[in-house]
């Protein structure tokens, strides 16, 4: 009888777990090279996936095109982004965001749009490509602890 307690108590730890895991919090880990060095391939990161508040530089877990994509946010909804070798948010120049291409970029973001670059600019896929394009909120998982 003890046994089978012990069982049952199990089971309900790991639903719970499962729950908590599905609905509220999640561990994901970093593939490749694009956010350093921010983070590293195959570090581990704790993911909030509830109640989520999205604003400039949070690192936001996306799911686009059935890839999962870790990269930070430049720009929110109604912004306007223009990218010529520095990020223009709303025509004020981003000092730290230099981006060694000549791929020229204005957009202006919908409601519910955002727009994500990689830390690591020269060698990240992000909304600069049309691969990933301009991230709808409902593409957004979550975003890091």
């Amino acid at each position: 009888m003890k046994g089978n307690s012990i069982v049952i108590k199990l089971i309900l730890v790991g639903l719970i777990v499962a729950f908590f895991s599905h609905f509220f919090y999640q561990i994901y880990f970093v593939h490749g090279i694009s956010m350093e060095p921010t983070l590293h391939d195959k570090e581990m990161i704790l993911v909030k996936k509830y109640n989520l508040d999205i604003n400039y530089n949070d690192i936001v877990i996306v799911k686009k095109n059935n890839k999962i994509i870790i990269k930070r946010v430049v720009g929110i909804p109604n912004d306007t982004i223009e990218i010529n070798h520095y990020l223009y948010r709303n025509g004020q120049k981003i000092d730290d965001y230099y981006i060694n291409d000549d791929k020229k970029i204005n957009v202006t973001l919908k409601e519910d749009e955002y727009f994500i670059l990689g830390d690591n600019r020269n060698e990240s896929i992000d909304s600069r490509s049309e691969e990933i394009g301009i991230i709808n909120k409902n593409n957004i998982i979550g975003k890091k602890m």
